[in-house]
């Protein structure tokens, strides 16, 4: 009779670690986040009061054109995702590696309707920018604007809501998304206000409009395993 073990070998698997599984947690849970706030942008009735909180420079994004509303959906969950990296490597990620990892919307989409996009990460002191530059004139450009904690801050005791994200570290970011209607006529820098050069703000729903029942990423536990 042939010994039919001794083919047989162990092979060790590594179970991920606890911070690579609180990294996919916590992208799971922001992303339901932003999936609540575009859903209520897309049935609220009330928009007279979001609106009534908005400046002159701020809009709601149910205000815009669809190719527009997509783009700011992708811009939501490729923010997200750099979160998600910034709390787990400490290092906010570049355009090259989300868009090698298929992160939209850096990473191109052959089904996108619309301009093709050059985009940037830079950084100045506490901002970051993600910032996108249509390949043709009529296109708006898109800024994702990132503000971190000046170090040796007190804490911000801000609510999470669509400007107020917080890392896995606990550090409040605020965070907004812009477009701009003229742009490929725009030169690359770091935009800190970005209101006075023309930029438009959006929102899902609207300044302080998120609903009482709405979950928030803190609201979310997870148990170390």
């Amino acid at each position: 009779m042939t010994d039919t073990t001794s083919g047989i070998r162990d092979v060790p698997i590594e179970p991920p670690s606890i911070r690579s599984e609180l990294g996919s947690v916590i992208r799971v849970a922001m992303a339901i986040v932003v999936g609540v706030w575009l859903y209520l942008s897309s049935t609220l009735t009330g928009v007279t009061t979001a609106q009534r909180n908005l400046l002159p420079f701020q809009t709601t994004i149910q205000n815009r054109p669809p190719v527009e509303q997509r783009m700011f959906r992708e811009l939501q969950e490729g923010l997200l995702e750099s979160e998600a990296r910034r709390s787990t490597t400490g290092e906010w990620p570049d355009v090259s590696a989300l868009a090698t990892e298929g992160v939209p919307p850096f990473a191109a989409d052959p089904t996108a309707k619309g301009a093709r996009y050059k985009w940037q990460m830079t950084r100045a002191g506490t901002y970051v920018n993600y910032l996108g530059i249509p390949g043709q004139p009529d296109a708006p450009a898109w800024l994702v604007l990132i503000s971190e904690p000046e170090a040796g801050a007190p804490p911000d005791l801000a609510k999470e809501d669509e400007e107020h994200h917080k890392l896995l570290d606990g550090t409040m970011l605020h965070v907004s998304t812009w477009t701009h209607p003229d742009g490929a006529r725009l030169r690359a820098g770091v935009e800190r206000l970005p209101q006075a050069g023309g930029w438009t703000q959006l929102y899902a729903i609207g300044p302080a409009q998120v609903g009482p029942q709405t979950p928030i990423p803190s609201q979310i536990q997870v148990s170390p395993r």
